[in-house]
């Protein structure tokens, strides 16, 4: 008798579902699943249902789901935490859907450290900060990556670039460094940015991207002057000073000699040199004599110098 019962049991499930009175995928679906939007889930000609997780708990109404008119199941707005699977009850009828939530465009912004983009000196430098901003509507953990598009192509980390990343609560910023700038560098700088997530219920965004038009202009000539102090008469101390004017933000330091009779000066016997030194917007070179000697006399001359790497 068990037996018998056991086999109406199955042959009567077998013709449940041919009949389709047991049916996973009879959801009606209105709205887009784009996380920020208005999101419904239709749970077929059902007058009474019950909504479930994938855990088996009850959806409940809670201000952002909305469960109405015992079978609607609202999500307004849809956030990323809403994908999932989702079951809906009524009777011996139980329908399954998958919410795949996509991360909607994020608004990305392009500045720079420089005061006027179209007059930016070779030998300086510029940070050119991409900022991306995460939609409030992204509830869960994301990644965010940003890829920077220069003149000749991507640029990554290098001799002259440098690329640096933090990252807020709804904030990315990633900038990129070029020091020192040289006139290849000119044209246009875009950074694209992309958020993904790891889980599988959620969709990446579409690339959002912002651009900055940079223009290098060719370093001034260089303005060398010559100055000195200290008593000019044999046995006193007497100092030579070569003084380059620079640009402001200048990173590429001049390279400054003396000349003495048109000959590459040398220091001898109670001469002595110091480094270049940059201080404010001069390039400073100091030669003293202590003490000055008669064989010190001559024609002295300042020559300044400067390299751009490319």
């Amino acid at each position: 008798m068990d037996f018998q019962f056991r086999l109406f049991h199955i042959f009567l499930l077998t013709f449940l579902l041919c009949h389709g009175v047991i049916n996973s995928s009879n959801i009606t679906v209105i709205g887009n699943p784009v996380a920020g939007q208005v999101y419904t889930l239709l749970c077929g000609n059902a007058t009474n249902a019950t909504w479930k997780y994938s855990n088996g708990t009850t959806v409940v109404s809670n201000g952002k789901i909305i469960v109405s008119n015992n079978r609607n199941l609202t999500f307004n707005p849809l956030l990323t935490s809403h994908g999932g699977n989702y079951t809906c009850l009524s009777g011996n009828t139980s329908n399954n859907i998958t919410v795949i939530v996509q991360i909607p465009q994020p608004e990305t912004t392009i500045s720079s450290n420089a005061i006027n983009t179209s007059m930016v000196y070779s030998g300086t430098s510029i940070q050119i900060v991409c900022t991306v901003h995460i939609p409030s509507v992204v509830d869960t953990p994301v990644v965010v990556k940003t890829l920077w598009i220069g003149p000749q192509g991507p640029i990554t980390n290098g001799s002259r670039t440098n690329v640096t990343t933090v990252q807020a609560i709804l904030v990315h910023n990633t900038t990129l460094q070029i020091s020192p700038l040289n006139i290849s560098d000119s044209g246009m700088y875009q950074c694209v940015s992309n958020i993904s997530s790891n889980s599988v219920h959620i969709k990446a965004s579409n690339n959002s991207s912002a651009n900055l038009s940079l223009s290098i202009q060719a370093l001034p000539p260089l303005v060398v002057t010559t100055s000195s102090y200290g008593s000019s008469i044999a046995g006193s101390v007497y100092s030579l000073v070569c003084t380059v004017k620079v640009v402001d933000g200048l990173v590429a330091v001049p390279n400054i000699v003396l000349m003495k009779d048109s000959r590459l000066h040398v220091n001898g016997v109670n001469a002595t040199t110091s480094n270049s030194t940059m201080t404010g917007g001069n390039s400073t070179l100091t030669v003293t004599f202590s003490p000055l000697h008669t064989s010190h006399g001559g024609q002295y001359t300042c020559v300044a110098t400067i390299y751009i790497p490319q």
